[in-house]
């Protein structure tokens, strides 16, 4: 497991950013998330990512209830702007509705999956971040 560099509570989630790179989002409650809940979460993983593209687990095993408007919110596109790629870790009947709802609602090319174990997430996640095309060579053409 990698080192926890830094960690944001809120009142639903903790986020904590790894020494691998990888940004994780650990639900902490059972309660109904509210909007406000949601716009918390949402402004914790923006300052997170500190405006970088960073592949994100999103620890959704425990959800239960999600009031009006919550899962709209994050189904956002412009919410994503942070994520290079998101891994849904999930364990219920509910999780798997929300995670199959948030991949349908994925109109960017943003890789998405869903896994019931924390490992082969984490494994996939940094397969995603070493897929990615680098730019070498001569900048003069």
């Amino acid at each position: 497991m990698a080192a926890i560099l830094r960690s944001i509570t809120t009142s639903t989630s903790r986020y904590e950013e790894r020494a691998d790179g990888v940004i994780v989002q650990r639900l902490l409650t059972t309660r109904t998330q509210t909007l406000m809940d949601a716009r918390e979460n949402t402004s914790a993983l923006v300052r997170m990512t500190g405006g970088h593209l960073r592949p994100v687990l999103i620890d959704i095993r425990i959800v239960r209830a999600l009031q009006a408007g919550v899962r709209e919110h994050y189904a956002d596109p412009d919410l994503a702007c942070g994520c290079f790629a998101v891994a849904l870790l999930v364990a219920t009947p509910s999780g798997h509705q929300l995670g199959r709802y948030f991949m349908a609602q994925n109109t960017r090319p943003l890789p998405m999956s869903m896994f019931n174990d924390e490992a082969p997430a984490i494994a996939w996640l940094h397969q995603q971040v070493s897929d990615q095309p680098t730019m070498t060579g001569s900048a003069s053409l």
